[in-house]
């Protein structure tokens, strides 16, 4: 009697979306064409790196054309990722294979990851034969070019994220400027030592050690944060999503400074700080309102702490502003203790600048409640437009000291603002002037809350009945 040996595919204990988006990725000419022509590049620059005496222009030239191929080409195949199911109307399919929505965005994100990664991989024999021929470090070398994956990885995220927006601009965008402008600047500080090369004082070899670590959970940090905002966008109304998002951005802004404090002994927590608390607000403000007593009879079951939990937690951008404020004002206790008072008052100027472009939104969106992204960031735009306009009036003032008050009158233009002895009295005044965007955003809140007394009185009902 023979055996039947199973013939079992990866698609038996893989995601089948990623299996399916994997397989079509590898068979577009975009993947078999970037692929050849890297390759047939890293070979030429291979070669002159060989003969030329002076190898920091080819090297120059091979980081270079890595980083465009990872930064650019590889996160912006998601650009329409999400977006393509939505405007085709097969989301509802995607649905009905009891996809849940996260694993729906994270096969759309790993299908493109792990074809970055198989170029990435495919990358290291040039980086060796560029340590052969002299005059880099292999170990370094070998490292920036992790940290290049991950910052792509981080960039492919975002993109997948923002293709559930149906606003072609808005994705255009946020591409163009912060995402791609941030992954540069961060490639940059890799090259530039920041991993380490230099292990001349005593403690750096321990400092590297946190510095990894650091990058490796931040960009694990923001992967999750960007796909689950993608997921919460195109999950049910009913879904719990934002409960695990808020909990874990929450763990961020007590880890991620912490691994930063030893990586750098006791300084440059506040850049940390200030992404975790962005990204955090933005997501939370930008939540869509769903009053169903399905989100607020989990928290109504675990007796007081569950209600005042609720507060925070429940989906929905009124009470992700009350999650924003608490975020912030851990933020700015936390870089007071560090830094001193002053930069603690500018941390709560920043979190003044999230709530204008918030208010903005939600006036903004009066007439189309839930697209409350696209008006976000409109707000910022508004916000901008208001600091340019007053540097203006301050430059083209001939009454310079007349006229100082009127940089303390936004958020972003007090945040930035030099403080001496002699404008102590301005930045307070600032301060207080400021405050009067979390307080109308506060009223914008309550009113929302006010709508939404039926479904909290049905979860109450449904407790005692």
């Amino acid at each position: 009697m023979t055996s039947i040996a199973l013939l079992t595919d990866f698609s038996d204990w893989l995601s089948p979306m990623v299996v399916k988006e994997l397989r079509q990725g590898l068979r577009t000419r975009l993947f078999g064409g970037v692929v050849l022509v890297l390759h047939a590049l890293l070979v030429i620059i291979t070669l002159i790196g060989g003969t030329a005496e002076d190898g920091s222009e080819v090297r120059g030239l091979m980081d270079g054309l890595i980083t465009f191929v990872l930064f650019v080409i590889f996160p912006l195949c998601g650009f329409s990722a999400l977006a393509g199911e939505i405007k085709a109307n097969t989301m509802d399919m995607l649905v009905l294979t009891r996809l849940s929505a996260g694993r729906i965005v994270l096969g759309k994100w790993a299908a493109i990851v792990f074809q970055s990664l198989l170029v990435t991989v495919s990358v290291v024999p040039y980086i060796v034969a560029r340590y052969v021929y002299g005059g880099s470090e292999l170990f370094a070398d070998l490292s920036a070019l992790a940290f290049q994956w991950l910052v792509s990885a981080v960039l492919t995220a975002g993109v997948v994220a923002l293709s559930t927006q149906k606003q072609f601009w808005l994705r255009a965008l946020v591409l163009t400027v912060p995402l791609f402008l941030s992954g540069i600047t961060s490639m940059f500080r890799v090259m530039t030592g920041i991993m380490g090369r230099s292990t001349s004082s005593p403690g750096a070899s321990e400092q590297n050690i946190w510095m990894v670590v650091g990058w490796t959970l931040g960009g694990a940090w923001l992967i999750f944060a960007l796909l689950s905002y993608g997921a919460s966008k195109i999950a049910p109304a009913a879904s719990l999503l934002s409960v695990t998002k808020r909990w874990v951005n929450l763990g961020a802004l007590l880890v991620l400074p912490t691994i930063q404090w030893f990586a750098t002994q006791g300084h440059d927590i506040k850049v940390v700080l200030i992404v975790v608390m962005v990204v955090a607000s933005i997501d939370a403000l930008s939540e869509q309102v769903h009053g169903l007593p399905s989100l607020y009879l989990p928290f109504y079951r675990r007796s007081w702490w569950g209600r005042l939990a609720s507060w925070f937690l429940v989906p929905g951008w009124m009470h992700g502003f009350l999650y924003s404020l608490l975020i912030v004002l851990l933020s700015c206790l936390m870089v007071r203790f560090v830094e001193g008072p002053v930069e603690g008052a500018r941390m709560w100027l920043i979190g003044c600048c999230l709530w204008f472009a918030a208010l903005m939104a939600q006036i903004l969106s009066f007439r189309r409640q839930g697209d409350y992204m696209a008006a976000m960031f409109a707000g910022f735009f508004i916000l901008y437009v208001l600091t340019m306009l007053g540097s203006l009036v301050m430059l083209a003032s001939r009454y310079k000291d007349e006229v100082q008050w009127m940089q303390w009158l936004l958020p972003s233009s007090a945040m930035t603002a030099s403080i001496d002895h002699s404008h102590v009295s301005y930045f307070m005044a600032g301060l207080a002037i400021n405050t009067i965007w979390p307080v109308i955003l506060m009223l914008f809140a309550l009113n929302t809350f006010r709508h939404t007394r039926s479904a909290r009185k049905e979860a109450l009902n449904s407790l005692t009945a």
